[in-house]
């Protein structure tokens, strides 16, 4: 239902509310147009004027279409979410606010040593990517691979830890962040949402905020898009390459 051209076209007040209905979808069923307001305090008009920039005619058809949301999900309808989930972290990217947290975080890396990434599952395999795509574009890094390995870290260098987990509280991620952080490095982390332990333990946190999705057939499998970070690290390393580069001229 939800098209990219309308997600694109929310305000800043109009996301709010495009952003509490996606992580809980369940809540409009026994809320009021008046009440969901409230709960964001927000106006009445705001909720409608974005109920019809969502696609809507108005606040009841958008309570119609979430009723049965959480019935089980096919694999189209999960990866179409998925892309709608992306399509709204990019938008709230290029906001001014995370705008300035990406750049902190590219000022870290690019003033740092080197950078370590670290994570598992498919966090490891990110970490993995991230660090290939740093040294490709010529920034000093190396991924982890295993969690348990020890790693010896200079205290007198200028270490950057970069932690990918998408739920934050893995306790293998958590006891390597815990080693960082005694071996005197700065943490960066990327994760789903910004209250967890790694988040807490980071100098820096950026998150995605997306829905989680989970598979019905596997156990319940994490399925939830990794495409936002992708787009983080390549971020990440275009602008630290950059500060580097910037700095060479000056000197």
């Amino acid at each position: 239902m939800f098209e990219t051209k309308n997600i694109s076209q929310l305000n800043e007040l109009e996301s709010r509310v495009f952003n509490a209905i996606v992580k809980e979808p369940e809540i409009l069923a026994d809320l009021t147009i008046r009440g969901f307001a409230e709960k964001l305090h927000l106006s009445t008009s705001t909720i409608v004027h974005t109920s019809q920039k969502l696609g809507f005619d108005g606040w009841a058809e958008l309570k119609y279409y979430f009723k049965d949301q959480n019935k089980p999900r096919t694999a189209e309808e999960q990866h179409y979410d998925n892309m709608m989930e992306f399509s709204f972290f990019l938008k709230r990217l290029n906001s001014k606010s995370y705008q300035r947290r990406v750049n902190q975080a590219a000022q870290m890396i690019a003033t740092a040593d080197y950078s370590v990434f670290c994570g598992v599952g498919t966090s490891n395999s990110l970490s993995d990517y991230g660090s290939k795509y740093f040294a490709n574009i010529g920034l000093r890094a190396f991924a982890i691979s295993d969690p348990f390995q020890a790693v010896q870290i200079n205290s007198e260098g200028n270490i950057v830890a970069l932690i990918l987990s998408e739920s934050g509280d893995t306790d293998q991620v958590i006891h390597k962040a815990l080693d960082f952080k005694r071996d005197g490095a700065t943490i960066i982390s990327i994760t789903n949402n910004g209250n967890n332990s790694i988040s807490k333990l980071a100098d820096l946190n950026l998150s995605y905020d997306l829905q989680e999705e989970h598979s019905s057939q596997h156990s319940g499998a994490n399925l939830t898009t990794q495409l936002p970070v992708l787009a983080l690290l390549e971020a990440l390393a275009h602008r630290a390459a950059n500060l580097q580069q910037k700095q060479k001229t000056k000197n």
